[in-house]
Order: C-alpha cells, then sequence, then structure tokens
C-alpha cells in the first residue's frame, strides 16, 4: 500500500505567499490547503488535521500568534506543529513566536530550502509512528474510540431528553442554530449541572466542570451522536490520561509522534475495525450530512474484537 503523504496547510493573507509554499511542499510530496485568514484554519481543522501548519504572523481576521495561542489551548489541536513565517525578524519578534508555541521561524524573504528544511526539523522533533508501533497500539486505540462513542452517546441523550427530543434532533438543532447564529451554542443538565455541553464547529464539546472530563462529539450524518473522528480521539485519550483515568501509555505515543492518530485510524479502517459513520432512520438533512464528512464509528467486527480483549 502506497504511504499516505503528508498534510500541510499554509495560512498567509498574500495568496503569492500561499501559491509559492503551496508549489515548494507539493513537489516534496505535501498535500497542501491554502487559507488567506487566521479565522479560515479553525474550520478546516474541523475536517482535518494536517501534519504541519506554516503560518504568517501579521494578517487581517485573526493574527498568527492568536491562532497558535488558540491551538495551543485544546487538546485536539494542540499538538499540531507549527511554522511561524513572516517579515517580523527582529530578535524579540522571533523570541515571542517561540514562546507562544511555534515550533518554527521563517523570515521572509525566504528561499525554497528555507521552507524544505524548516518544515522537515519540525517535523522531525515528532518522528512519525512506525506501522509496528501502530499495529502494536491499535487494539488500545479502538478501546478508546468506542469509550469516547459510548460517553458522547451517552451525554447527548442526557441533553436532549431534558429538552424532549431525541438525540439526532438534538444535535441537528444546535448545530444548525450554531451555523445560523455564527455563535457557540452552551447548556447544562438540570440535575447534574456540572456537566455542560458547547456547540462548536461541527460538534459538540461536553464537560464536566467538577472532574475534568472532556468527551467531544464529531456529529455524524443523520445527527448521530455515537460518530468521532480523529482529533477528538486524540483529545479525548489526552483528557482521560491527564487525569490519570486511562489510555497513559497511548497518551505518550501520541504526544511524541506527528500523525499517531492519523496512522493509527488508518490502521482500524484496514481492519475493518472502524467504518465511516452514515444517516441512521428517517430523519436526516442532506445539506447539513454533506458537511460531516470523516466521521467514524467502531463497527461490528471492531465490537467483536473488543470482547476479546
Amino acid at each position: 500500500m502506497a504511504e499516505a503523504k503528508k498534510t500541510a496547510l499554509v495560512v498567509d493573507d498574500e495568496p503569492d505567499i500561499v501559491g509559492i509554499v503551496k508549489t515548494i511542499l507539493e513537489g516534496e510530496g505535501f498535500e497542501v490547503t491554502g487559507a488567506s485568514d487566521g479565522l479560515e484554519v479553525f474550520p478546516l481543522l474541523e475536517r482535518r488535521i494536517p501534519d504541519v501548519l506554516i503560518i504568517d504572523r501579521m494578517m487581517p481576521g485573526m493574527n498568527g500568534l492568536e491562532v497558535i495561542r488558540r491551538l495551543k489551548a485544546s487538546p485536539e489541536t494542540s499538538a499540531i506543529p507549527v511554522v511561524m513565517l513572516t517579515s517580523m525578524a527582529k530578535f524579540d519578534d522571533v523570541s515571542e513566536g517561540y514562546t507562544q508555541g511555534a515550533d518554527g521561524y521563517i523570515t521572509k524573504p525566504f528561499t525554497k530550502s528555507q521552507i524544505v528544511n524548516g518544515v522537515k526539523l519540525v517535523l522531525a522533533s515528532r518522528p512519525a509512528l512506525k506501522a509496528a508501533d501502530a499495529q502494536l497500539h491499535a487494539a488500545t486505540f479502538l478501546r478508546a474510540c468506542a469509550k469516547l462513542s459510548a460517553r458522547t452517546a451517552e451525554l447527548a441523550a442526557r441533553f436532549a431528553a431534558q429538552e424532549g427530543l431525541s438525540p439526532s434532533a438534538w444535535a441537528y438543532q444546535g448545530l444548525e442554530t450554531r451555523l445560523t447564529t455564527d455563535q457557540e451554542q452552551k447548556g447544562a443538565l438540570k440535575i447534574t449541572p456540572e456537566w455542560r455541553c458547547r456547540f462548536h464547529g461541527w460538534g459538540v464539546d461536553f464537560q464536566n466542570s467538577k472532574t475534568g472530563e472532556q468527551a467531544d462529539l464529531a456529529i455524524g450524518p443523520g445527527g448521530r451522536c455515537d460518530s468521532f473522528d480523529e482529533g477528538r480521539v486524540q483529545a479525548f485519550v489526552q483528557n482521560q490520561a491527564r487525569r490519570k483515568a486511562d489510555f497513559m501509555d497511548l497518551d505518550a505515543v501520541i504526544e511524541n509522534h506527528s500523525d499517531a492518530a492519523r496512522l493509527l485510524i488508518d490502521h482500524l479502517s484496514r481492519q475493518g475495525w472502524i467504518e465511516p459513520a452514515r444517516a441512521q432512520g428517517e430523519v436526516t438533512k442532506k445539506e447539513l450530512d454533506a458537511q460531516l464528512g470523516d466521521r467514524w464509528v467502531v463497527s461490528q467486527k471492531g465490537s467483536e474484537m473488543l470482547q476479546q480483549i
């Protein structure tokens, strides 16, 4: 099987810069997506977590430093390697970039070798997960997927019940309201108010303010509340490990390898242990569902595998 291409997200308000960097990296075998504003980054990350982010410092809308701060504050995106690309070359500027969380710093004007070597250096600090290691940790990662799936389904059902809705109707309603108003929708359980929800991006974040537990739902087609994606499983593993509840060894593997979660998802898919989420039942919203790609659920084969562990 051919090796999956590395992915990069390039963000700069100068289209020529995006085009040049894109051409350079595609020549090195990368699959590259471009954006012109920091605000465009987060919707793109909802669809796919890149292996590296290359971002300008000064941009309208949201500058590069603010993007980095937000990325590092979220367990779903904190591990993305970031290269800052900017004309601000003074020592204090460079120092601030690294302080805010940049892993590399390239100043404009730049050369092809600076882009190539800078990206390689950043990625080398977190090497790729070997296929043998992916196989070794696959069962534990599958268990994390199943545990997250069950937890989000349970929590969505509890939030939906207090509003007299089915989980799928509740998920659709919250997502549509967020998209229409362009504002995050928040709520709390009446019986246990420490449990709170927040419709964010194309999913729902569930968090317990007392225990610190967090389980993030990637809403699936048909308003599915048992679906997940790469970034949210990674965030769940990190949260469980930080609270010393589970998955400490798996968290260390993901933390130390730039593409571990993606490779593990790919491995589970090839084994048939997970499968693409598909709408269930009659109530579907095709326009919304079309945006809910790269969602997975544990397959029957995967469930049988877990019973043997």
